[in-house]
């Protein structure tokens, strides 16, 4: 009877161990699976990441006005532009050029980049028409000039721009110069890809109701 018993422990041993192996061997094959189903692509030195590739018929300018933008606008920051965001870009950088407007700013970093993502984030969309209404100090100790301009956007909406000559986008009013105010830069900034307030050490500078 011992002879049986010792026997039947030994079965209930191997069998234990080759149980043991064949999960190990499981986890090893599933683990080499997954590492090979997921692993990253080889990249290229020269690959480069461009958001939006886009031709000049696309956007609906000519070379000599995308030429503009590329002197004027960081490249990261071009690169990123929808067509719509070129497009008013251009139109912006266009009118302070004619009445040589010229920004308080290092050559290829005018704020009309940032200025048109604030537009795009408001909801503005496509400028139809754009005019420059007025140009003016904003105060006798800052030497930076305001620019005002009236854009008309596809839907027929009109919106009143604020441009400083050194901080760029001021204030974005709806309807009227003095209508309502759906932008300042002193209140609003961008956070991950949003339009939120600015935050300070005394609380936000205006609450808003949810």
């Amino acid at each position: 009877m011992k002879g049986v018993g010792h026997g039947m422990n030994n079965r209930k041993i191997i069998l234990g161990i080759f149980i043991g192996v064949f999960i190990i061997s499981i986890v090893i094959v599933g683990t080499l699976y997954l590492r090979e189903g997921y692993s990253l692509p080889e990249i290229s030195d020269d690959y480069q990441v461009t958001i939006y590739e886009l031709t000049l018929e696309e956007m609906g300018l000519t070379e000599e006005q995308y030429q503009l933008l590329r002197d004027s606008i960081r490249s990261a920051s071009l690169e990123q532009m929808n067509a719509i965001e070129r497009r008013n870009a251009w139109l912006m950088l266009d009118a302070m050029a004619e009445i040589e407007f010229v920004e308080n700013r290092s050559p290829g970093e005018s704020g009309v980049g940032l200025a048109t993502r604030y537009l795009e984030l408001l909801g503005v969309g496509e400028i139809k028409e754009l005019a420059v209404v007025d140009i003016w100090q904003q105060n006798i100790d800052d030497l930076a000039a305001v620019l005002v301009m009236r854009i008309v956007n596809s839907e027929d909406r009109t919106y009143y721009l604020r441009y400083n000559q050194t901080w760029g986008l001021g204030i974005v009013t709806r309807d009227s110069e003095d209508g309502e105010i759906i932008f300042d830069s002193f209140i609003h900034s961008i956070r991950d890809g949003r339009l939120c307030e600015r935050e300070y050490p005394q609380g936000s500078v205006i609450s808003r109701e949810e």
